[in-house]
């Protein structure tokens, strides 16, 4: 194994940052080149982190622990791991930029300056879900937002500024209540050991709070304050209801690569954030606050596909699809239960996988008829049956079709919360068949907007379209693919997260 391998997959990006730097901004085919490399080694490393993953091992893997600097008794320290939770994060996140690195041969204007900020993005991305100091954490999440901000507001559509800058607030006003989270955790923490320790280490805190000694000094009001102020920051990200309003517009404006990262990526920093932090380190706190996120969960779910239902944009019904498809999230963690965990964890891979290929599919959709509007199009599957085929497979995925992945993260999420203790949900039951009916929802905003794009009468001027090219092969066939493979082989991402989600659980005797 390499050493310092989870640092290398952080910073490697800034290798690629630094080398287009002194690329002529004309030679746009080396820029290209070089972006494509790049995401390649962070592929593989991470398909070498995978690989050499011990499924059999509780806690971290791979850690690295270096002194970084000290104000006072306070020390801030570069510490990085990986366990079940955080290894699927990481391979997707280097998957989907990957990919979207391929789909962005279609950007044209700013090349040079488009994949640097697309690199310093990925740097920040995978920083997010190896990060064990909170500090560290932080950073790193600040660090997805200015880029993405640019991207959307340099290469998005007519209205880039405004989505790009309601993206900025309500993300970084949602970073100001989690820094005020982190820093009660570490206070609270220090008083709990009496100021002997000071740390904002994930994994050391939670063992503080974990200890007969905190319980003495930290009250339950206390937890359940910093949960739910946690709670909130992470809402925003992920996004739950009514903090949602944010994505729909960043969605529709941003470019379809920005598109797969955002809707395959970034939402799932808020959903980890929460697992990792919020569940990690207060997991009664959570227990308290699961009937309240269970219904929020349901929220999302049918607020979601009922206002995808009504959309004209098929961007903006794909955008309000992932806002349900949080919901499922949501169940999962609030049921507080090994199958409900695994649901939440698969649900978070499997979304991230459907969605960048149903923005991909959009974007290549768009680009051939110059409109995402659903009463201007149909009748696509006659000039191009390859992309809507691939456009009904990718709607197939999401709408939960058994033997793809969408079905598998729905049983486990939705098994989860009809199994949840009546102690921490009490209606746990009515919440998940309430929660249910989102699915039909699903089915049915979905198969009407295949129906409208790619079935029915074709216009004239998209009787002659051209079909998939071969370079949309790649994202395609391998988005599609890694969906079917975990649909009808779940292990291969069950084997990893399970030790990991039987000791979450475990924490309240779940």
């Amino acid at each position: 194994m390499i050493p310092n391998i989870l640092s290398w997959l952080v910073f490697f990006p800034l290798v690629g940052l630094l080398i287009t730097f002194f690329i002529p901004k004309d030679n746009v085919s080396t820029i290209r080149t070089v972006a494509v490399a790049v995401t390649a080694v962070t592929l593989v490393l991470s398909l070498m982190l995978w690989v050499a993953f011990d499924t059999t091992q509780v806690g971290m893997q791979f850690e690295e622990n270096y002194r970084w600097f000290d104000v006072g008794f306070v020390q801030f320290n570069y510490d990085l791991g990986v366990d079940g939770l955080s290894l699927p994060m990481i391979l997707l996140t280097t998957i989907v930029t990957f990919l979207a690195v391929i789909a962005s041969f279609n950007i044209k204007d700013r090349t040079k300056e488009y994949f640097m900020w697309l690199f310093a993005l990925q740097t920040g991305m995978t920083g997010v879900f190896v990060a064990l100091d909170m500090l560290l954490f932080f950073l790193f999440f600040e660090l997805t937002l200015i880029p993405m901000f640019f991207i959307i507001g340099i290469w998005g559509g007519k209205e880039r500024e405004y989505a790009a800058f309601k993206f900025l607030v309500y993300t970084g006003l949602g970073s100001i209540v989690m820094l005020l989270g982190f820093f009660a955790l570490f206070l609270y923490g220090a008083v709990a050991t009496g100021f002997t320790e000071t740390t904002f280490n994930m994994i050391r805190l939670s063992e503080i709070f974990a200890s007969p000694m905190a319980a003495d000094v930290v009250s339950s009001g206390v937890k359940a304050a910093i949960f739910l102020t946690i709670f909130i920051a992470f809402a925003v990200k992920l996004p739950i209801f009514p903090f949602h309003t944010w994505l729909p517009d960043a969605h529709v404006q941003a470019p379809t690569p920005a598109s797969m990262i955002l809707a395959g990526v970034l939402l799932k920093m808020g959903a980890y954030g929460l697992i990792r932090i919020g569940y990690g380190i207060l997991p009664e706190a959570a227990a308290q606050f699961a009937t309240l996120i269970a219904i929020l969960g349901v929220i999302n779910i049918l607020y979601g596909a009922m206002l995808a239902l009504v959309q004209k944009d098929l961007k903006k019904l794909i955008a309000y699809s992932s806002i349900s498809h949080m919901g499922i999230v949501l169940l999962g963690v609030a049921s507080y239960t090994t199958q409900g965990m695994q649901g939440a964890i698969f649900q978070m891979v499997s979304h991230g996988f459907i969605s960048a290929l149903l923005f991909f599919m959009v974007g290549a959709i768009y680009e051939r008829t110059h409109t995402r509007m659903l009463a201007d199009l149909g009748g696509l599957s006659k000039s191009m049956p390859i992309l809507a085929g691939f456009m009904l497979a990718a709607a197939m995925a999401s709408v939960g079709l058994p033997g793809l992945s969408g079905f598998v993260s729905e049983l486990l999420a939705f098994m989860g919360i009809f199994a949840a203790a009546p102690e921490i949900i009490p209606a746990a039951k009515t919440i998940a068949v309430i929660g249910a009916l989102g699915i039909i929802l699903t089915a049915a905003y979905l198969l009407w907007a295949i129906q409208r794009t790619t079935f029915g009468h074709i216009r004239d001027e998209y009787k002659d379209l051209p079909d998939a090219r071969k370079l949309e092969y790649i994202p395609m066939v391998t988005l599609f693919g890694l969906s079917l493979l975990i649909g009808v082989y779940p292990a291969i991402l069950g084997d990893v997260i399970n030790i990991t989600v039987i000791d979450l659980v475990s924490r309240i005797g779940g």
